[in-house]
């Protein structure tokens, strides 16, 4: 569960907790590797939104200063998204439920 709601808690560093419980607890557990790779892969997909938010902020920052409120409404949105299935998986992994992001790049498995 620490997996899944450490993710949005860190934003864009938020693969990292969920990569050291899946290197710390993926041979004594199935069920904590299953949920520590779904968060930690959730987290990766996540760096490509982040990054696009942040060249949009600056660019237009640069060329457009009136309109770098999108880019940080882009970092808004994702966090939200981050938020909701962190939610969700954090739910499902307390609830002893195995749970699956949709979306996710399975970098780790």
């Amino acid at each position: 569960m620490l997996a899944h709601l450490s993710g949005f808690i860190l934003a864009c560093v938020g693969w990292l907790p969920p990569l050291a419980i899946y290197f710390a607890k993926r041979k004594q557990s199935a069920f904590v590797r299953h949920h520590s790779s779904e968060a930690a892969n959730f987290q990766f997909t996540l760096l490509i939104p982040y990054v696009i938010a942040a060249a949009a902020f600056i660019a237009l920052g640069i060329f457009f200063p009136t309109l770098s409120w999108i880019g940080s409404a882009l970092f808004a949105l994702i966090w939200i998204v981050a938020i909701v299935f962190g939610v969700l998986a954090a739910t499902r992994a307390n609830r002893g439920q195995w749970y699956r992001y949709p979306l996710s790049i399975r970098l780790l498995k």
